[in-house]
C-alpha cells in the first residue's frame, strides 16, 4: 500500500465523498472505538478518571472499544497507522486522549485512510484546538464523544507531515520548547508553564532571518519575530492568532510579525492574545504585521529553523507548506458544534480574503 505521507489529498474528488458518506452512514455501533492515551499528558493527573469514564460509557452503550497507551514520542503515529492497515475493512474512530500533540500523532497516523475518524478527549495542558467549538466541556464527556458525528476538516501539510491547528516559527516555537522543559519540573504548575516560558524567551535576543514565498507570487525576506500558519484560531494556551481562520475553507491564515523591539512586543502581546492585531475583516492593524489567507507557503533559511506544528518541533532549512482541503474526518461530540466553518455553497463562492465566521446547526 502507498505510504500515507506520499499522498497529497485534494478533498475534491470521489474519494472524499465516499469517505465521509460511508463513515456517517454506518453509525457508532458498527465502528470500532480506539482510545489512544498519552499517559504523560497533564502529568497523568486526569488519567484514572478518564480511563474509568471510557470503560463505563463504552460498556453502557455496548460499543466495540479498546484502549492503547503510547510509550514514546511518535508511537501514536505508528500504532494508528498499523491499526488502519490491519483493519481496512472496518470503520475506525481514534480518540486522541491527551493534548494537541497527541491529536497531531493520531491525525498523522490516520490521514489518507478512508475508513477512519479522529476525535480528541482533552487531558493535556495544551488543548487549543477545541476552542474552535462550542461547549468545549462536551469533549470530556465520553458518551457525547461516542455519539459524535464527523465534520470534514482541512489539514496543513508540511514536508510530508500534517497538522490541524497551528504551525509556527520563531518566538512561539522557542516558547513551546521552553514549555516542554518547564513541564518536566514539579515546581511550576502546568497551567502557568506557558506564561513562564513567554517571560523566559522574552528576555533573550529574538528575531529570525528567513525567506517566505506566498502562493508562488509574493516573496518576503527579512528578520521576523514570529510566523504562524493557522488552520484553526487559537494556540499557545489561548492566544487568538487567527480570528478569521475557518476549518474548511481551503485556506491557511498566515501571520508574519517583523522583528520588533521588546517595548513594541510588550505593547502588542495583549492585543495578539485577544485577536485584536487584525480587524474584523482580517486586515492587520499594524505595519509590522502581515496577515493574509493563502494556499501555499515556502520557507527557506540558511540555518535550520525550529518548526512547531501542533506543539511538535522539528528542524528544517526548507519548509513546503500547503493546505489540504477536507483531508480528515473529525468527530464532533453530540451537542457541540464547530464555530469556525464555512457553512453554505454561497459562502464558498464569496471572497476568500475577508471571510466571516459561520456557525453550523447543532445536531
Amino acid at each position: 500500500m502507498q505510504n500515507p505521507e506520499s499522498i497529497s489529498l485534494t478533498g475534491k474528488g470521489i474519494y472524499d465523498i465516499l469517505k465521509f458518506n460511508y463513515i456517517e452512514s454506518r453509525g457508532i455501533f458498527s465502528m470500532k472505538h480506539i482510545f489512544v492515551v498519552n499517559p504523560a499528558a497533564g502529568k497523568g493527573k486526569k488519567l484514572p478518571a478518564v480511563l474509568g469514564a471510557i470503560t463505563y460509557a463504552c460498556e453502557e452503550l455496548n460499543v466495540d472499544f479498546e484502549i492503547y497507551h503510547t510509550v514514546t514520542v511518535g508511537d501514536g503515529i505508528r500504532y494508528v497507522r498499523e491499526k488502519c492497515e490491519k483493519n481496512s475493512g472496518e470503520v475506525l474512530r481514534f480518540y486522541a486522549c491527551g493534548g494537541d500533540g497527541t491529536l497531531y500523532e493520531v491525525i498523522n497516523g490516520a490521514v489518507s485512510y478512508p475508513n477512519t475518524e479522529v476525535a480528541i478527549i482533552p487531558t493535556g495542558t495544551g488543548n487549543d484546538f477545541i476552542k474552535a467549538f462550542s461547549s468545549p466541556e462536551f469533549f470530556s464527556d465520553i458518551k457525547r464523544q461516542l455519539l459524535g458525528k464527523p465534520e470534514a476538516l482541512d489539514l496543513i501539510r508540511y514536508n510530508g507531515r500534517y497538522c490541524i491547528n497551528v504551525l509556527n516559527i520563531g518566538f512561539d516555537c522557542d516558547v513551546v520548547q521552553k514549555v516542554s522543559e518547564i513541564k518536566r519540573s514539579a515546581l511550576v504548575p502546568s497551567g502557568l508553564a506557558y506564561l513562564f516560558s513567554v517571560a523566559n524567551v522574552f528576555t533573550r535576543s529574538f528575531g529570525t532571518s528567513f525567506r517566505v514565498v506566498i502562493d508562488d507570487r509574493e516573496t518576503v525576506e527579512k528578520e521576523f519575530t514570529l510566523m504562524a500558519v493557522a488552520g484553526a484560531n487559537y494556540y499557545g494556551n489561548g492566544f487568538l492568532v487567527a480570528p478569521t481562520a475557518l476549518l474548511n475553507d481551503g485556506y491557511m491564515d498566515l501571520c508574519l510579525v517583523d522583528k520588533v523591539t521588546r517595548t513594541q512586543f510588550a505593547k502588542l502581546i495583549s492585543l495578539y492574545k485577544t485577536g485584536r492585531h487584525v480587524d474584523e475583516n482580517g486586515i492587520s492593524r499594524y505595519p509590522f504585521i502581515r496577515y493574509q489567507k493563502c494556499k501555499k507557503i515556502l520557507v527557506e533559511s540558511y540555518q535550520a529553523l525550529g518548526v512547531c506544528a501542533d506543539g511538535e518541533i522539528s528542524p528544517y532549512k526548507t519548509v513546503q507548506i500547503e493546505i489540504q482541503p477536507k483531508a480528515i474526518s473529525f468527530s464532533v461530540p453530540k451537542g457541540a458544534r464547530c464555530l469556525s466553518l464555512r457553512r453554505t455553497e454561497t459562502d464558498e463562492a464569496s471572497s476568500p480574503f475577508a471571510p466571516s465566521i459561520y456557525t453550523t446547526k447543532e445536531t
